[in-house]
């Protein structure tokens, strides 16, 4: 009972630090103003022109139509994107040998993965709207990626080159030993070049042009996203109350599991 309680400590404590980050993150969305890029390059003028481009860092949002002079290219569908995620785990199977809680010895067959490799990459982009367009530089926002290619490929019995789309890995020989790889899979994540967005983030100077970056001294996020701003409000809004609720809860939970195993 005792460690069941100390399992629901732990889970309300987790709750509440999510709870937390969604509610900051609704109070950045509520608390920014709205501007467009004529607005973004007006306020772009008169700031640097009086008080020196380091001066310029306000918080902003803006929605808009998203394009790409330089778009990178995803490593398995070669598709062209301002930012992507790309992983290569491999895949295991293994057989463990323990003890069940009568101290009876048994042999069972588990699963896991394990990374090879992953990488991220954004690049420089642009934000129109009826009134222009401006820069966004998306180092370090949190960026809600799409879907994209999920290829899993058999591991070979013998050393040979794997190809996920575009992207190829030497692959070694399957091992026969306790720890036997099953396969390998690349996995993807975009967001592409096309279509609309919606921005949070610091309108800033970068060499003489109006654009919008991560600023961490004057909010505590960027977001570049799919969803308009009331559509990331509400959503804000429904998981921070219900992973108080679920903090309360298992809070509450926990201390009579807890107090209930110490007596």
């Amino acid at each position: 009972m005792v460690f069941f309680g100390i399992v629901l400590l732990i889970a309300a404590v987790i709750c509440f630090f999510f709870a937390r980050s969604q509610s900051n993150k609704l109070a950045d969305l509520n608390a920014t103003d709205t501007y467009t890029t004529q607005m973004l390059h007006d306020l772009h003028k008169k700031v640097v022109e009086t008080l020196g481009a380091e001066a310029l860092a306000e918080p902003c949002e803006i929605e808009g139509q998203v394009s790409c002079d330089n778009p990178l290219v995803a490593p398995i569908s070669g598709q062209t994107c301002i930012a992507y995620r790309f992983s290569l785990t491999r895949e295991y199977s293994e057989v463990v040998h323990d003890t069940d809680s009568e101290g009876r010895k048994r042999t069972r067959t588990q699963t896991g993965s394990e990374t090879i490799k992953s990488e991220e990459e954004c690049a420089y982009f642009w934000i129109n709207d009826n009134f222009g367009k401006v820069w966004v530089d998306p180092t370090d926002a949190e960026i809600e990626y799409e879907a994209g290619q999920n290829i899993l490929l058999p591991s070979p019995d013998k050393a040979s080159i794997l190809h996920f789309g575009d992207f190829e890995f030497a692959a070694p020989a399957s091992n026969k030993g306790a720890r036997r790889t099953t396969g390998y899979r690349a996995q993807e994540e975009l967001f592409t070049d096309d279509g609309r967005a919606y921005i949070l983030g610091c309108v800033t100077d970068d060499e003489g042009e109006p654009t919008i970056a991560y600023h961490e001294k004057k909010l505590d996020r960027m977001l570049v996203s799919r969803k308009t701003e009331r559509e990331l409000a509400n959503s804000a809004a429904g998981w921070s109350r219900n992973l108080y609720y679920g903090a309360a809860g298992s809070a509450v939970a926990g201390i009579i599991f807890t107090i209930w195993g110490l007596l």
